[in-house]
């Protein structure tokens, strides 16, 4: 019994000694590239963020106001073309008038 308790804590000594005696190398490695993934992403999201602050500001409304603007404009520029149309339409029938006119009363 005594020796099977001197076995056990023989190695329970020796597991603590061979993790204490230092660090896995693969271990440090993988570590020191976490580490640099690390610095590498936080210098892309300081970038991102510097974007992010030097963007316009939201025009959004701007361009709402522009659309019922060009709306309003679209709706006179129509019914402007019916005035042209109208007065195009009297002008001829002036001009037929005038010449009518013209005919009727030669101009000597």
């Amino acid at each position: 019994m005594k020796t099977l308790f001197l076995t056990g804590i023989i190695l329970a000594a020796s597991l603590i000694l061979s993790s204490c005696g230092g660090e896995d190398p693969k271990l440090v490695k993988r570590h020191g590239e976490q580490q640099a993934e690390i610095a590498r992403l936080n210098g892309e999201l300081a970038l991102l963020q510097e974007r992010l602050k030097n963007l316009p500001p939201d025009q959004s409304n701007e361009l709402s106001k522009t659309v019922e603007v060009s709306e309003k404009l679209e709706e006179e520029r129509s019914r402007l073309e019916g005035e042209v149309v109208v007065l195009e339409a009297e002008h001829k029938e002036l001009v037929e008038k005038f010449e009518d006119y013209k005919r009727k009363y030669a101009i000597r």
